[in-house]
């Protein structure tokens, strides 16, 4: 059976929609690092050279980044390797043809490749990402039917969240302060008050 791409966002919108309680950061978030966990890290400089991406695709100055954009690229990447990391453990993949085929689906709902182009980009997903995003998507959607096979989309992807969720805090996710509190439950960012966005090079707080 055919997965579907459900919809581009802030990275991968097949999970958003859930009530946000913060579960509070218990792991030390080294300086250079955006997120850690057991399994993964995710570096400032690749946040910064996503943001940086974007900025282009805007015709944006660098260093001037939207505000809240740092903080949605760290979620948007910290989904792609919670999503990539689960799916290994578990045995679900996605094919190259699969993913050619998101694009062209997402493309036509786009109007051409040119609108999907910059839907991604008024969504904070540069263009190299694109191929990424869909992946993550398709994974999700696979998630979601191999764990619920006989309920319909929605209940898919809700039992696909509420596995990630529970794989996220198994692995201690956790989020620079600068971001925010990454929350378990939502699989997303919180943002603290004290939240400060990095330009389109990368800057290290003590």
């Amino acid at each position: 059976m055919r997965r579907t791409v459900v919809a581009l966002g802030a990275g991968v919108l097949v999970l958003a929609g859930c009530s946000s309680t913060s579960s509070g950061d218990s792991v030390l978030v080294e300086s250079g690092q955006a997120a850690v966990s057991d399994v993964f890290r995710v570096s400032q400089q690749e946040i910064a050279d996503d943001v940086g991406l974007v900025l282009v695709g805007l015709g944006q100055p660098p260093g001037e980044p939207p505000a809240g954009l740092a903080s949605a690229t760290t979620e948007r990447v910290v989904l792609y390797r919670l999503i990539d990391s689960f799916a290994e453990a578990n045995g679900v993949d996605v094919t190259r043809t699969e993913v050619e085929e998101g694009l062209e689906e997402l493309a036509a709902a786009n109007g051409g490749q040119d609108g999907l182009r910059e839907a991604a980009l008024s969504a904070g997903i540069p263009e190299e990402a694109l191929e990424r995003t869909i992946r993550t998507n398709l994974l999700v959607t696979g998630i979601g039917s191999g764990i619920n096979p006989s309920g319909d989309i929605p209940e898919q992807l809700e039992s696909a969240r509420v596995a990630l969720s529970e794989y996220s805090e198994s692995i201690d996710v956790a989020v620079a302060p600068r971001y925010g509190t990454w929350d378990d439950q939502t699989l997303a960012i919180i943002p603290g008050s004290s939240l400060t966005e990095p330009s389109g090079q990368e800057q290290d707080t003590p």
